[in-house]
């Protein structure tokens, strides 16, 4: 089986506006994101943030649910924070995998918004059960975003681009964390 990794990217990022920003950390999205990906066996999961202090705090809050009181009043939190990784961009995500693995992993952008040559979930699905995929390692990158999305020079970096999850309605805008939750059963659920 194809291994996958995820990221919750924060830069560069829209806002509302349609600025380039880079987006607030959410602890409850680096919570139910490490929790989601455990329940589906998908590791390690990147949380990536340009800002030192950032990535200061999110270190601080993972060592005390890995490490400290919180590891011992809540080991099943501590299980699923075990395979997070904190890092400044999509650039050292790319090298940590190269590093792991002995080459870069295929990267599978995500949007809530339509567009041209997306992938389904059914053939995603199916190419995470192939077990021979066309690189090395066979590990794919799912790459998620925060605020409005993700800026198109993040978008065009990825080799794939994932269908929308859509529901009955107009409207579309899930929460980061629904959308990983959404996205792991399609590809990975029983």
């Amino acid at each position: 089986m194809a291994k996958l990794s995820i990221v919750l990217l924060h830069h560069p990022m829209h806002d509302k506006e349609g600025k380039i920003v880079a987006t607030s950390l959410t602890a409850i999205d680096v919570h139910d994101i490490s929790r989601t990906s455990a329940t589906f066996g998908v590791s390690p999961v990147y949380i990536a943030h340009p800002s030192v202090v950032t990535r200061r705090l999110a270190e601080t809050m993972h060592s005390f649910w890995s490490e400290g009181y919180g590891a011992v009043y809540n080991p099943n939190r501590k299980e699923a924070l075990d395979h997070v990784r904190i890092v400044s961009d999509l650039d050292a995500v790319i090298h940590d995998i190269a590093l792991m693995d002995g080459c870069e992993p295929q990267l599978v952008a995500t949007s809530a918004k339509p567009g041209k040559d997306r992938i389904t979930f059914k053939t995603f699905k199916e190419m995470l059960s192939v077990t021979k995929s066309p690189d090395k390692s066979g590990r794919y990158l799912l790459m998620l975003g925060t605020g409005w999305g993700m800026t198109d020079p993040l978008l065009k970096r990825a080799q794939y681009f994932l269908e929308p999850i859509n529901g009955p309605t107009d409207y579309n805008h899930l929460s980061v964390r629904s959308a990983c939750a959404i996205m792991l059963d399609r590809l990975l659920g029983q």
